[in-house]
């Protein structure tokens, strides 16, 4: 079978689809963008107060201009205590808003799951259903709310254009650097995360599934197992299906711990090639050393944003499974 560049994209971006069509059908999408929205502009806000606390304190020391330190940490303690206040505020509402979803949510899908045909019900495990109504919507919920999901993905990218703006204007030389190391990091991220976790993520619900089966009749029928002495083989059938879940659950594990290697080893990296190259340009008088300091803490704003962005991304694409498993029982 031909694969057409259309079907690739579609293949790869079936889960942001399938999660804004749960948002829809829940009908909470304005509102739920709205507040995403207003979330954003904190981490960036308290980008740009840091870098430039630290680049007017270094300018003050360079300067022998002590007598204005007092004044700058007064000024830019004034606008941190602002964004604490207004980040406070936003997160009280989104915490009502989350605890109201999955509510929601659990009640949608246990009424959708009560109206369904006895056929249809009858035709899958009751595991499998048990699965659907707990850890699918689990997963649903940390997609919609949970930390590093789609509110810190919506953050992380606002943040990381700004930083990027800001070092650009900067030192050009400097955000090629870190973007270079970002992008091997991404590639990185891409063949080891991306592209094969939600696979695997799949397995390991399919497997929770017949683990919660094999499990249920050693309480619900034990007696019946007693008298047909077949509590060894049920035991068996309980400890294979345990195992595979463990296994599967190793291999998404052993995945994102060789991502996040990767992404403290080009950290540093980006870091040490900055370090030396700034190193050289103060000594030639070309660059001040508050610059530096300048540049290193919009670098470190950049690479925080990037790696909690493919953070995000990682656990979105494994916790998509569920919201797709969730659809399609919307959909019956």
């Amino acid at each position: 079978m031909t694969v057409t560049k259309s079907t690739a994209w579609k293949g790869e971006n079936w889960f942001v689809s399938d999660f804004r069509k749960l948002i829809k059908r829940m009908g909470i999408w304005r509102k739920y963008i709205f507040l995403l929205l207003l979330r954003s502009p904190f981490d960036a806000a308290r980008t740009w107060v840091l870098a430039n606390l630290l680049k007017e304190v270094f300018i003050c020391l360079e300067t022998n201009n002590s007598g204005m330190l007092p004044k700058i940490c007064v000024v830019y303690g004034l606008f941190c205590g602002g964004l604490f206040i207004y980040n406070g505020i936003i997160w009280s509402y989104y915490a009502a808003f989350s605890a109201k979803t999955e509510v929601l949510l659990q009640k949608k899908m246990f009424d959708k799951i009560l109206n369904l045909p006895l056929k249809r019900i009858n035709s899958r495990f009751s595991g499998e259903w048990i699965t659907r109504l707990n850890s699918d919507i689990q997963a649903a919920f940390m997609m919609m709310n949970g930390p590093m999901n789609t509110p810190h993905l919506v953050v992380a990218v606002i943040n990381t254009i700004f930083s990027s703006f800001l070092m650009l204007k900067s030192s050009p030389l400097f955000l090629g650097i870190t973007w270079m190391f970002i992008a091997l990091q991404l590639f990185a991220n891409y063949n080891t995360v991306i592209k094969a976790v939600p696979k695997l993520k799949e397995e390991s619900q399919n497997a929770i599934s017949e683990n919660t089966s094999a499990i249920k009749p050693l309480i619900t029928d034990a007696d019946t197992i007693l008298l047909y002495d077949a509590g060894k083989l049920m035991m068996k059938n309980c400890y294979d299906t345990s195992r595979k879940l463990m296994k599967t659950n190793m291999k998404i594990h052993m995945r994102n711990a060789l991502s996040d290697a990767c992404m403290r080893l080009f950290g540093i990296g980006g870091y040490l090639m900055i370090l030396l190259m700034g190193y050289g340009f103060i000594s030639k008088g070309v660059m001040a050393f508050s610059d530096l300091i300048y540049c290193f803490q919009i670098r470190g704003s950049v690479m925080a944003g990037m790696f909690m962005l493919i953070t995000c991304i990682n656990n979105l694409k494994t916790n998509s499974v569920c919201v797709k498993r969730i659809n399609d029982i919307f959909e019956e």
